[in-house]
């Protein structure tokens, strides 16, 4: 079984980025939002088979969002466990 997105907020042997990432979107909405009108929304970019996607969302069932389309801050084309990613970055 994969592991769930929340166990690698913590886990300092993975990239910060990817950290920061998913502390922040799984945060309750309205925590969320405040940090976004803050200016602060972490972007996350991760391989995936070979591939170059922008990973927009951080599921309560333990994976992720990801989508080809980078201009998207919201919604995805497929749901991957993180384990299934590499190369995590801020950018493309």
């Amino acid at each position: 079984m994969p592991r769930h997105c929340d166990e690698y907020i913590h886990d300092f042997r993975v990239p910060k980025v990817l950290r920061v990432f998913l502390l922040v979107n799984r945060m309750p909405a309205v925590d969320k939002m405040l940090l976004n009108e803050a200016g602060f929304n972490p972007v996350l970019y991760a391989t995936y088979n070979g591939e170059t996607y922008r990973v927009t969302m951080a599921s309560r069932m333990g994976d992720v969002g990801i989508t080809k389309d980078f201009t998207k801050d919201m919604g995805y084309e497929r749901r991957v466990a993180v384990e299934d990613l590499t190369n995590f970055r801020g950018e493309p």
